[in-house]
C-alpha cells in the first residue's frame, strides 16, 4: 500500500512516502518516463503513445528501468507481428502468381503479354494504375491478368477502343463528320 492511500510503504519507506536509506532509487516510480533511448532504429518515436504508456507504467508502480524493459519487449513483439504480416502478404502474392501460371499453363507468356498491353493502354488514362497493381499485388491475380488481356482485345493498335464496347458506332464509318462542324 502506498503512503498516498494512508498505508505503510514497503521496507525502507516512511509513512509520509519518503525514500528510506534502504530504498533503491532505481526502483522508484518517476514523475515522467523517458522511452526515447529504447526505440529501435527505423522506428519512429510516438510521443503520445509513450505518454499513454507512461501513465500505465506509473499506475502499475514501475520504475524507469522496469517500464523501459516492458516497452522494449512490446516494441519487439509488435515488430515481430509486422514482420509476420508482411511475410503472409508476400506468400499470398506468390501463391496468386503461381495460381496464374498454373491456370494459364502454356499460354501464360502470351496472356501476360496481352494483359501488359491492356494495362499499358489503361495506365495512359489512369495514372498510378501500375503502382496500384504492384502495391496491392493485384497484378498477380489470374482475374486481373484476364481482365487486362480482355481490355487489350478491346483496344486497337492506335489505343482507341473499337466496337460497341468502346463507344458509339457510326452507321457511316467512312464519313469524317468533323469536316462539317
Amino acid at each position: 500500500m502506498s503512503a498516498r492511500s494512508g498505508g505503510v510503504r514497503a521496507a525502507g519507506g516512511t509513512i509520509l512516502g519518503g525514500a528510506g536509506e534502504g530504498e533503491n532509487p532505481a526502483t522508484a516510480v518517476p514523475d515522467a518516463y523517458d522511452f526515447k533511448s529504447i526505440v529501435p532504429d527505423g522506428m519512429d518515436y510516438d510521443e503520445a503513445s509513450a505518454a499513454a504508456f507512461g501513465e500505465v507504467a506509473k499506475k502499475a508502480g514501475l520504475s524507469q528501468e522496469q517500464a523501459s524493459t516492458v516497452a522494449a519487449y512490446g516494441m519487439q513483439y509488435m515488430q515481430q507481428g509486422v514482420d509476420a504480416a508482411m511475410q503472409a502478404i508476400h506468400e499470398t502474392r506468390s501463391a496468386w502468381a503461381e495460381e496464374a501460371r498454373t491456370a494459364l499453363g502454356g499460354d501464360f507468356e502470351a496472356q501476360v503479354a496481352k494483359a501488359a498491353a491492356g494495362r499499358d493502354a489503361l495506365s495512359a488514362k489512369i495514372p498510378g494504375l501500375v503502382d496500384m497493381l504492384n502495391e496491392t499485388g493485384a497484378g498477380n491475380r489470374i482475374e486481373m491478368i484476364r481482365l487486362m488481356a480482355a481490355v487489350s482485345e478491346l483496344v486497337g493498335e492506335d489505343g482507341a477502343a473499337t466496337g460497341a464496347a468502346g463507344g458509339e458506332t457510326s452507321i457511316y464509318p467512312n464519313t469524317d463528320f468533323r469536316k462539317y462542324s
